[in-house]
């Protein structure tokens, strides 16, 4: 009886797919998330550099820093920008800029929880001295 020990495998792939499919969709959606996350951070650093970039410059305030951050803030995450608070104060000279949020996460199954994304710039003030 040689052909009893033989099995029917035409559904050996499906039954594999079926098993390995959830682990890969995983880490696509693992993957996707992580570089949301980074470009948020990216976008908070970008931002809060522009800011005191401008702020630094001579005739501008701390006021008009915050206030570019946050458009560039709203242009690069969109409506979750409204999460973020923006700082801007002077010190000694330098203009300390920061911008801090919470960034939604959309994994399935997994609702109201977001990363903390925080981003601080330092630039010192612009300044010309008159005379000799």
């Amino acid at each position: 009886m040689p052909g009893a020990l033989h099995r029917d495998e035409s559904g050996q792939g499906a039954v594999e797919l079926a098993l390995v499919m959830p682990f890969l969709l995983l880490a696509l959606i693992g993957s996707v998330q992580l570089a949301l996350v980074h470009h948020a951070g990216q976008v908070a650093a970008g931002a809060a550099q522009e800011g005191a970039r401008l702020a630094a410059g001579e005739g501008h305030s701390s006021a008009e820093g915050a206030e570019r951050t946050r458009e560039l803030l709203e242009a690069g995450l969109g409506t979750h920008a409204a999460t973020f608070t923006v700082t801007a104060e002077e010190r000694s000279g330098r203009i300390v800029l920061s911008a801090s949020g919470h960034y939604p996460l959309f994994i399935p199954w997994v609702r109201d929880v977001a990363v903390p994304v925080e981003a601080t710039s330092e630039v010192r003030g612009e300044g010309f001295r008159g005379g000799p």
